[in-house]
């Protein structure tokens, strides 16, 4: 039972997580070639749900960043994988004050079914890991987010 209320706690983390990077997603950022070597590992651990970026790093630093101090969705200018595949775009949100979490999403040039089997996931398409959890959506084009929890937590909510 406590799994259950924990996958869904975690379907609802996901969404609005996903619901505000799409809805406060500008146009995508290019970097230059030396800036993204920088940071390119710490995003692709991240969106593997490895681990989190060194946010304080002066890569990380050099990222684009909105007017909220949040990253601005990344297309790599060179050639980037997660779980092997090639990625479009990546895009991050983290909640500074810690109460909603963290996601890291990719979106990629290849379908689902194929990051579905490269991410080892479920039917389902999602997997939980030390870090957080992963889903796929089954979108076009695919991506893949890592969602980490926040302190925020609705699991002894109940519709009245």
């Amino acid at each position: 039972m406590q799994s259950i209320r924990h996958a869904r706690s975690a379907r609802i983390d996901l969404g609005a997580a996903t619901l505000l990077l799409a809805l406060a997603a500008p146009a995508a950022h290019a970097l230059d070639p030396a800036q993204w070597q920088a940071v390119a590992p710490m995003l692709q651990a991240a969106v593997e749900c490895r681990e989190r970026p060194d946010t304080t790093s002066a890569a990380w630093r050099a990222l684009p960043h909105d007017e909220y101090g949040q990253v601005e969705p990344v297309v790599p200018p060179m050639p980037f994988t997660v779980f092997g595949l090639p990625v479009r775009e990546v895009s991050v949100f983290i909640d500074e004050s810690g109460e909603m979490g963290e996601s890291y999403t990719a979106e990629f040039a290849v379908g689902a079914p194929a990051v579905r089997n490269a991410a080892k996931l479920s039917r389902r398409g999602e997997r939980a890991t030390q870090l957080g959890a992963l889903a796929l959506s089954n979108d076009r084009p695919a991506t893949l987010t890592c969602t980490v929890a926040g302190r925020y937590d609705e699991s002894g909510y109940a519709e009245p």
